[in-house]
């Protein structure tokens, strides 16, 4: 060896070089990505989980809602023999609902006191009457068992043997509010989902080419799988023996502690191949969700991967080799060959110029180019970072804006000793969709509001000042009733985007005592006697404004003694939930108002503001606070 020339030599040593240098980057590269990608695996089944996650949250939660909704508007629509149109609206609106039951006891005097709507045949059919209506018994065995129940939730999934479907129902009672205040059961809403339809949901995700995911129940039953022949006929804790090693994966202790994780398995469904599972609860009804994966599909890319980097790794051994051959007799071609790539790497536009020759200046050239491109980039960066700075902007000048709109300067009338109110108003975010306003139409008549915006943001927020402007507009008619339809066709007529309000608003005759007030689906007031009885207002005159152009809405009167006191709030603070997912509820607020009693507004309003923020807690307000409290003082 050290009597062959100087090219050879050299040829050789760094040849020897370069392919332990290959060799170990492949191994080293092999290494880290394959524990990268068993780093990342658990994050992409994280991301994958909330897209299913969200599918199943559009049935569970949907189903939830609805349900708790029909059970409040029900007896409502029964009275005006609207029942069939109300649940018919929410069939069309959400056609994954299988069927939806209402049972009403008859201390409700109804026309009829069961209804029953359901798909069939593709098309809706609806029951009526006062016997209860099922398809198959096994809803009537979950009819008896939810009779039983004072709370709401979902039942167990089961089969209906006369048509094959899978349903699984969400129940809530209804309640029946007597003449003292007082409330009782008077029946249930119940919502069927089919399993059959989520199931085929979820197999219409792609999780890879033979990787599926299915749900279990909290007692290890398939709510839904690829093989429909195990839901409800199967248990995960009846898997064979070589599926799993129990002995490292406890299915019981995983399952009660509902939290999420992974592991190594060997599904009967892929031939008991190796497999990796990821599993993570579903809280709103403690079930599992479960994906699985080959693992040889998992670490697919990474195997091609590396075949690859070895076949262009034995193409660059063989081209080095060559090179370093080369450049042994000629060193200056090689720095040739080192510009060309250097140019192609750089590629730019060369119609009409003449391509210098000169390796230095093609060098240059090339860095000039880099740097331009580099220039480009951070002129776009700072373009994007200063447009969502303005967006930013925007935000907090609609937050100023709005906030200049709410009235803070208390008290309100210094000059009258006939009234005396006072108001808090508490957005969740930057922007609310809460309102109150006052403001007299004359010497006697003083009108005031409080409402609550569906939605969040700046839309929402723009729908409240609207509404407050036009609700202000047509105050002049100082009749509850007018005012509410007026403001409601106008919202109707300008409401692209289906938000809806849900407002009170009442017309106080300071001389006369006699509150004029009309509610659109808002929360009842409440009525603080002077003799320290509280009355809630237990009237509702029509649905939220916005909606329904040509629905009417009412009004009634009530006679306010001298020292009364009103108060008025939004859903923020009844459902105002602390760290343990408790809700503060209108009993607890009926409590403190009683603590409160000749108080002027601002100490009730202070000391409510107080009582919300030490039962909150920790936890994060989720939704807008208002309250509002008048004093009637002639």
């Amino acid at each position: 060896m050290f009597n062959k020339s100087i090219a050879y030599r050299l040829s050789i040593y760094i040849s020897i070089a370069v392919i332990a240098v290959f060799i170990s980057f492949i191994a080293a590269n092999y290494i880290f990505n394959r524990k990268l990608m068993r780093e990342n695996l658990e994050n992409t089944a994280i991301g994958m989980s909330m897209e299913i996650n969200s599918l199943i949250n559009k049935y569970i939660i949907t189903a939830k809602e609805v349900t708790v909704n029909l059970a409040e508007q029900i007896v409502y629509y029964s009275k005006n023999q609207d029942a069939e149109l109300l649940l018919s609206n929410v069939m069309n609106e959400y056609p994954f609902l299988n069927a939806i039951h209402v049972m009403m006891d008859s201390t409700i005097l109804l026309p009829f006191n069961n209804y029953y709507i359901f798909q069939k045949n593709g098309e809706l059919a609806f029951e009526q009457g006062n016997d209860t209506n099922f398809f198959c018994p096994n809803e009537r065995k979950m009819f008896i068992k939810i009779r039983e129940l004072s709370t709401s939730g979902w039942s167990e999934p089961f089969r209906c043997i006369e048509n094959g479907n899978l349903v699984v129902s969400y129940f809530n009672p209804i309640w029946n509010y007597n003449e003292d205040g007082t409330k009782k059961i008077a029946g249930h809403v119940i919502s069927e989902i089919s399993l059959l339809e989520l199931n085929l949901a979820i197999n219409r995700m792609e999780i890879g080419d033979r990787g599926y995911a299915f749900l279990i129940n909290k007692n290890g039953d398939y709510i839904t799988h690829p093989d429909e022949s195990r839901i409800l006929n199967k248990n995960v804790y009846e898997l064979p023996a070589k599926t799993l090693d129990k002995k490292k994966i406890n299915l019981p202790e995983i399952f009660s502690a509902g939290k999420a994780g992974s592991a190594i398995i060997y599904p009967e469904i892929l031939n008991f191949e190796k497999s990796w599972v990821y599993y993570t609860p579903i809280n709103e009804n403690r079930w599992f969700l479960i994906f699985i994966m080959p693992y040889r599909e998992l670490f697919a890319d990474l195997y091609w991967l590396t075949i690859r980097m070895i076949f262009f790794a034995f193409l660059g051994i063989l081209f080095i080799s060559l090179i370093v051959n080369y450049i042994a007799k000629k060193l200056i071609e090689p720095l040739s060959d080192l510009t060309s790539k250097l140019s192609e790497f750089s590629t730019q536009e060369t119609d009409g110029i003449e391509i210098s020759e000169n390796e230095v200046k093609k060098v240059a050239d090339s860095l000039e180019y880099l740097k331009a491109r580099f220039e480009q980039y951070r002129i776009v960066r700072e373009e994007e970072e200063l447009k969502s700075l303005r967006r930013t902007q925007d935000l907090l000048q609609a937050s100023e804006i709005q906030q200049s709109l709410i009235k803070t300067t208390f008290p309100a009338f210094p000059e009258r000793k006939d009234i005396d109110l006072y108001a808090i108003y508490k957005p969740a975010r930057q922007i609310s969709g809460d309102l109150f306003d006052y403001f007299f139409v004359d010497d006697e008549n003083l009108v005031f509001t409080i409402g609550d915006v569906s939605g969040k943001g700046i839309p929402a927020a723009i729908f409240m000042s609207v509404a407050q402007t036009i609700i202000k507009n047509h105050a002049s008619y100082r009749k509850a009733k007018n005012i509410v339809n007026k403001a409601n066709i106008e919202l109707c007529t300008s409401n692209q985007h289906q938000y809806f309000l849900t407002l009170f608003l009442g017309v106080l005759n300071i001389k006369k005592g006699e509150l004029n007030f009309c509610n659109a689906a808002h929360n009842f007031p409440y009525i603080m006697k002077t003799d320290g009885k509280i009355v809630e207002l237990k009237l509702s005159h029509g649905l939220p404004l916005g909606l329904y152009p040509d629905k009417g809405y009412k009004d009634a009167k009530v006679k306010l003694e001298p020292g009364d006191t009103i108060v008025l709030y939004t859903d923020g603070v009844t459902e105002m939930v602390n760290d343990q997912k408790i809700q503060f509820g209108s009993d607890r607020l009926k409590e403190n108002l009683r603590k409160f009693e000749g108080l002027p507004p601002s100490e009730i309003v202070q000391r409510l503001d107080k009582k919300l923020e030490s039962f909150k807690g920790e936890a994060p307000q989720a939704d807008d606070i208002c309250l509002f409290v008048i004093k009637y003082t002639p």
